[in-house]
């Protein structure tokens, strides 16, 4: 018989099963999506594509352990599971690493590109290794893919002409949301509001029909483009100002006063200016006035257009510069600082720059006409937990913009698309797709609306435009009806609350559009993983941990259950000391299998006629804990799966059942046998998905019945009958146990001393234990038991050499 090591080695184990999972075999038999299984239930999981960043942070750990764990339980519930994993490749990010780290420039867009796709490669190469290390197995051989490829850029530019043909997509010229650090436009999603300290100007405009009018602004760089002075109808101060023509300072423009709801009386003078454009309320009162558009910032947030006095400066140089001119001239009153919310590029960590409005040609997809059938239909995609729905909901009811697809970058997804002057689009043949349209000619030489020439659109499209057609692309929605009809719609999304108003909203958006039904039956948004401080994870705090940091050390199936130790949806701190605790269970599991093994390796064991009352007593707590553990997996609850197995394995089997049948062990009891064998492999099987290492392990040590645990099934417990005597013995069991242990340990004897006892207890109480009295006898190794009737339980315990009350 092999023998079975005393310490578990995590590394050792660990790096040889993932081997094995990768290998050819294993793949066929076990992790294959079955294409020719059409009775099996499908699971189809779509899991996010992480950017290739090169680093796999703990987010990242922390959702593929979710996505392995799930993947894992449902195949050992019968399911035919689909488990792919991309990676969306394409974006600034990397444009940045090639252009400043390698020093290759766009204008040589050909050597740009291929660079791109050289470090896009690479840095999968270290997230992949980092993934499997963690034990992670989804179908690398036929569901891997990346954003760049053809067969995956192909979808994508299929769905955009489709949405074209459906009269969702425009080209049109007007505001758009830009980002002068990364020089490109961004969509709605992509913008939010950071907390900046920044100046409150009062200055002062003189009227042209005389007296003067003091406005305040947090912008007085865009004087030059004012275009109108607004104040609130109710406000009494400026009633008789309202159709008046005030005078813009410096510039000399000649402005109206308006009067408009939206300004807030109690905000500096209550008077402010309207300029084109900065903020999201500029433009509101642009279109709703219909006033004269003049845009004076550049694409690299330069001052252009104000006749040289302010030109060439960035915004906050211009800030001050104008601040210092309005001084000199007598039109400033005073400056106030303020700590106030500036709409920023916060969807890249790297940037959370002020963004401005710029007035461009950009093409839209439409979705503000399509908000009330968003807010009915996602009703139809149930969500755990059930709280995370109204992020989606309140998403959706905020949204004020369409959608700008258009990126002014290289390395994208080239929009498959030709224009005219008149905005008219021209769309690729779908069967000459991918296409590049700066390569290739159109599919007609002049617009078919208006007969001007058809230009190609340079622009790349927005990075969300990749990653929300997954679960198109998965299901083989353009190329395999029959695929399509058995994985669609995917059975869960899984992702973070991170992602809810990028990924998921623009996921179920173009999937409804394109399919009339939503992407998923469920989204399962998990939480973020916290520094050991409770706080965001942060370099400059210096509580930044690794997955790998230690993972040699305690094993990747430990790591993995600390991640899985806390609610799905909650945020929770990660901490080394309990990653130590689950190896410590992880210990026990391996003692425990290593102390039955001489037993019953191997072996296949019936259920004798005649269950010994201990092994019925554990085969009752048996039952509870396995159909917990499974109703827990069901709703994604894996740390009451967790919870569960602490309660059962280590504090009653472990603790107390292994303890007492160890001597029937030893008698070739087939009773204890046949129980001992059955729920140690029930344990590992249903630890399995989220410690997938070690239980594997002790399968094939243990029982080897199939090439992989993964093919067995899930516990079956319906047999076990339930007996409430059983049970109320089983309680004087753990208490009978838990007293003479005490009082061992309370007079320093170890527990394999032989010990005399006199045990106080009720009537019933004895009648029970005395059913039982020889497993307690051999089991805390009791040489005279003594049990005497009475209302007090106690116990009172002596080394079995010396008289009672020495």
């Amino acid at each position: 018989m092999e023998e079975w090591p005393k310490h578990y080695n995590p590394k050792e184990i660990e790096e040889k099963w993932q081997k094995i999972w990768l290998s050819e075999e294993y793949w066929k038999d076990v992790f294959r999506f079955k294409d020719e299984d059409e009775k099996s239930p499908v699971f189809v999981i779509d899991t996010p594509p992480p950017f290739t960043s090169g680093e796999l942070h703990m987010g990242h750990a922390y959702w593929v352990t979710i996505a392995d764990t799930i993947s894992r339980y449902k195949r050992l519930a019968g399911y035919n599971v689909l488990i792919p994993q991309g990676w969306d490749t394409q974006g600034l990010p990397t444009e940045l690493k090639v252009q400043y780290r390698l020093g290759i420039p766009k204008e040589n867009r050909q050597l740009f590109l291929q660079k791109c796709i050289e470090w896009t490669e690479d840095m999968i190469r270290k997230m992949k290794e980092a993934m499997i290390r963690l034990g992670y197995r989804p179908e690398w051989e036929r569901f891997e893919y990346r954003t760049y490829e053809s067969k995956y850029r192909k979808v994508i530019q299929r769905s955009l002409i489709d949405m074209y043909k459906m009269n969702l997509m425009e080209m049109r010229e007007g505001p758009v949301i830009w980002c002068p650090k990364c020089e490109t436009a961004l969509a709605q999603s992509e913008v939010g509001y950071l907390e900046k300290e920044g100046v409150l100007a009062y200055i002062r405009f003189p009227i042209k029909e005389g007296g003067e009018i003091i406005i305040a602004t947090t912008r007085p760089e865009l004087l030059a483009a004012t275009q109108a002075v607004a104040v609130n109808p109710d406000d009494e101060r400026y009633k008789n100002l309202v159709g008046k023509t005030a005078i813009i300072p410096i510039f000399n423009n000649e402005v109206k006063i308006i009067a408009d709801d939206a300004v807030e009386r109690d905000f500096g003078t209550g008077a402010v200016m309207i300029s084109t454009y900065g903020d999201p309320q500029d433009i509101r009162w642009q279109l709703k006035y219909n006033l004269p558009v003049k845009v004076i910032i550049d694409e690299r947030g330069r001052i252009t257009n104000t006749n040289g006095i302010l030109d060439g400066l960035k915004v906050e140089q211009a800030k001050n510069k104008m601040l210092e001119i309005l001084k000199n001239s007598g039109y400033l009153v005073k400056v106030e600082k303020l700590k106030h919310n500036v709409l920023s590029h916060v969807e890249r960590s790297d940037c959370l720059s002020p963004v401005e409005f710029l007035v461009k040609k950009q093409i839209y997809i439409k979705i503000l006409d399509k908000k009330q059938k968003l807010l009915e239909e996602y009703k139809k995609m149930k969500f755990k937990p059930s709280r995370m729905s109204y992020y989606l909901e309140d998403w959706i009811k905020s949204l004020e913009w369409d959608w700008n697809i258009t990126r002014q970058r290289v390395y994208g997804t080239p929009l498959p698309f030709w224009y005219c002057e008149n905005g008219h689009l021209v769309p690729a043949k779908e069967e000459e797709l991918p296409i590049d349209p700066t390569k290739t000619k159109p599919p007609i030489e002049r617009c078919p609306v208006c007969g001007l020439e058809l230009k190609p659109v340079t622009d790349v499209a927005d990075v969300w435009i990749d990653s929300s057609v997954t679960v198109i692309f998965l299901t083989n929605f353009y190329e395999n009806k029959k695929m399509f009809e058995r994985t669609f719609p995917a059975s869960l999304r899984l992702q973070g609350t991170d992602i809810i108003r990028t990924w998921l909203f623009y996921t179920f958006f173009r999937t409804l559009m394109l399919t009339n039904n939503v992407p998923f039956s469920m989204v399962l948004v998990n939480g973020q993983v916290l520094g050991p401080d409770g706080t965001r994870m942060s370099k400059s705090k210096g509580n930044v941990v690794s997955p790998l940091d230690r993972i040699d050390e305690f094993g990747a199936d430990s790591i993995r259950m600390a991640l899985l130790d806390a609610s799905i949806g909650d945020d929770f701190p990660f901490k080394w000391d309990v990653v130590r605790g689950k190896k410590m269970l992880l210990q026990k599991l391996w003692n425990a299998s290593r102390l039955v093994y001489p037993f019953i390796a191997k072996q296949k064991i019936d259920k004798p006629m005649d269950l010994h009352l201990v092994d019925k007593w554990i085969l009752q707590e048996h039952k509870k804990f396995v159909n917990k553990a499974i109703n827990a997996y069901e709703n994604y609850d894996f740390y009451l799966v967790l919870q569960e197995l602490y309660n059962y394995f280590w504090e009653i089997v472990a603790d107390e059942y292994l303890e007492m049948i160890k001597h029937r062990l030893f008698e070739n009891d087939l009773s204890a046998k046949y129980t001992a064998q059955r729920i140690i492999k029930d344990i590992i099987v249903l630890l399995h998905p989220i410690a997938p290492h070690i239980t594997e392990e002790i399968y094939s040590r243990l029982f080897g019945y199939k090439k992989s645990i993964l093919l067995e099934e899930l516990p079956r417990v319906s047999d076990i009958e339930e007996d409430k005597k059983i049970e109320e013995l089983g309680e004087i069991i753990k208490k009978t146990n838990s007293m003479i242990r005490s009082e061992k340990i309370k007079n320093r004897l170890s527990m394999n001393t032989p010990v005399s006892v006199k045990l106080y207890a009720s009537k019933r109480f004895i009648e029970l234990l005395k059913e039982v009295e020889n497993d307690i006898r051999k089991t805390l190794k009791i040489t005279t038991l003594e049990l005497i009737e009475s209302n007090e339980e106690k116990v009172e315990v002596r080394p079995s050499n010396q008289p009672m009350g020495v």
